[in-house]
């Protein structure tokens, strides 16, 4: 047989993806024809088609100095040879080639869409995705009818979090093609970033239209009905994922969320303990030593207990610090620096080892994350442990705001001090929907005369400052002196009412037993469930739940309503 024949029968083997039968001709024909460019090129597609690209890039790179260099075969040879190396992990050297194609004047699509994907490899971070990005718009400049340029470009804008480009962009790839699932999902996805909740669900289910197996649609579509409040029908979309995917940790971890919204607590408990896993999942930090799994004992034994996600997070859940402590353990507690101080306030810490996160810890025998206690302490709805304050202020601290505030604004006969949190960490995901412009809070002083309003938080948006420095004489800002949470919960301690949204502010005020008042989105976070105006975390807090998503009007009237009447020791 000669040389052709050998070649078009290893062709055929190909096609046919019987892999190891075209490798065995193709290397009989190198064997006697070294230099044969299309066995070369032939040689290298079959590696690439069983995922072997390296040995793909030897064979097209031996193979391409025997080619033309001005021919459309090195064109097309020279794309592949970057593929493999992209897909091997040299994105530098898959970035030069696109490149060198380009400014060597063959400006085809293709090659602007296959540089773009090499930076994106070479920073995962997205340090090079506004470069990426301008190399998506010249491919389509070139060729505008290409649905997945405007897919990849879709995902960088949302990335960025450019929300009307990402939409406008998975509009344009719907336009050229409708019938690929992934695309209705990432659109709905955007939908739901945008807060347009119903119109993700229509986009979710045309994706199942097209594949009723797609799990990713399923966990996206109970993670919108979730923000709904329709938390019933959203855990049967995340049971529907798990059906299909029993190791998908999303769907693991939202389903948990839901049952947790709705107090189903114990079986929620050990799903969230997939919170490690899927995308997007913290590190496990201390994986190195033992966890600790509720059922051994812990007479004489030294347990870390470490904080995790949130600072209120870690102010909530430093409850079951005691519990530990009473089950005979030895604690060593890790907790940010910003909380250490504010641990010292924990009613046993003359009992446990506090230390700041990143500090050298001593020898332990068991660790847990803090947010795994309620499951191996067995928590459910009429069992959450709640001994406010296990959290206490010290007298020395406390006396130090009580001047400083008392230098701002004088306590007069009948004075009432309201400390007021309008918003929280800006990088939380959730912060647009949880957060309240300050002036918004200004309804409040119309509620009673001889009101003074504390604003008790380190940074203030630009907007509330703004505001804050014509707002008049009720108002003052004591953000300066705030150096941790110690000067936090002393500055609290002096307020005769909390009034916050959900932040680690309102944690700590019900965590030291204060009254407050918590402002919560139309679909709250699991913690504070649904339906109801009192917490069984914090005997001392009220709930005030927007009616409408976005709605605030609703909810200050009802504050502005309720400190009107409201009573306070003198």
């Amino acid at each position: 047989m000669n040389a052709t024949d050998t070649l078009r029968l290893a062709l055929d083997h190909f096609h046919q993806d019987d892999y190891a039968a075209a490798e065995q001709l193709l290397f009989g024909l190198l064997e006697t024809h070294p230099r044969h460019k299309d066995a070369l090129q032939l040689l290298g597609s079959v590696a690439a088609a069983q995922g072997r690209f390296e040995e793909a890039a030897l064979a097209w790179q031996q193979a391409l100095p025997l080619v033309d260099p001005d021919s459309e075969e090195a064109l097309a040879l020279r794309y592949r040879l970057g593929r493999a190396f992209y897909e091997q992990g040299r994105h530098e050297d898959s970035f030069l080639l696109y490149r060198d194609l380009i400014e060597a004047g063959h400006e085809r699509p293709e090659f602007f869409v296959a540089a773009a994907a090499a930076l994106q490899g070479l920073s995962p971070s997205g340090k090079n995705d506004g470069q990426a990005l301008a190399l998506l718009e010249e491919a389509l400049r070139r060729n505008p009818d290409v649905p997945d340029t405007w897919h990849r470009k879709a995902r960088l804008h949302e990335r960025a979090g450019q929300w009307e480009a990402a939409r406008e962009c998975l509009r344009q790839v719907l336009l050229r093609f409708d019938q690929r699932a992934q695309y209705w999902l990432d659109a709905g996805l955007i939908e739901h970033a945008m807060g347009e909740y119903e119109e993700a669900l229509r986009y979710y289910d045309r994706a199942l239209i097209l594949d009723p197996d797609l799990v990713d649609a399923h966990v996206s579509r109970g993670t919108t009905l979730a923000r709904l409040r329709d938390h019933e029908e959203a855990i049967d979309s995340f049971r529907r994922a798990l059906r299909m995917d029993a190791g998908d940790a999303d769907a693991h971890v939202n389903l948990a969320l839901s049952l947790l919204a709705l107090g189903q607590l114990e079986e929620a408990w050990p799903l969230y303990e997939w919170r490690w896993e899927g995308r997007g999942a913290d590190p496990y930090r201390h994986a190195a030593i033992p966890p600790w799994n509720g059922g051994s004992s812990l007479s004489g034994k030294r347990i870390l207990l470490w904080a995790e996600q949130g600072q209120g997070d870690t102010i909530q859940f430093s409850r079951y610090v005691l519990q530990m402590v009473e089950a005979g353990a030895e604690v060593v507690f890790e907790v940010p620096e910003s909380l250490f101080t504010l641990m010292q306030g924990l009613p046993v810490a003359g009992r446990i080892q506090l230390v700041a996160t990143g500090a050298v810890l001593p020898e332990v025998h068991y660790q847990l994350p803090l947010m795994s206690l309620p499951l191996v302490c067995n928590t459910a709805m009429d069992k959450i442990p709640a001994p406010v304050p296990y959290l206490n202020v010290h007298t020395n601290l406390k006396r130090q705001w009580e001047r400083r505030l008392d230098a701002l604004a004088p306590r007069a006969a009948a004075q009432v001090r309201v400390g007021i949190i309008c918003s929280g960490n800006p990088g939380n995901v959730n912060d647009a929907r949880r957060s309240i412009a300050l002036e918004r809070f200004a309804e409040l002083a119309k509620a009673r005369e001889e009101v003074s309003f504390f604003i008790i938080q380190p940074d203030l948006r630009p907007a509330d400052a703004q505001w804050l420095q014509q707002a008049g004489p009720q108002w003052h800002a004591v953000g300066e002196g705030i150096g941790d949470f110690a000067d936090t919960a002393a500055a609290l301690s002096c307020m005769d009412l909390v009034i916050s949204v959900d932040t680690a502010a309102a944690h700590l005020a019900g965590a030291l037993g204060l009254p407050v008042w918590i402002a919560l989105p139309h679909a709250p976070d699991w913690r504070w469930f649904l339906q109801r105006h009192d917490s069984p975390w914090y005997p001392t807090a009220r709930l005030f739940r927007q009616q409408r998503a976005g709605d605030w009007g609703e909810v200050i009237t009802t504050l502005r309503a309720a400190l009107a009447v409201a009573a306070f020791s003198s």
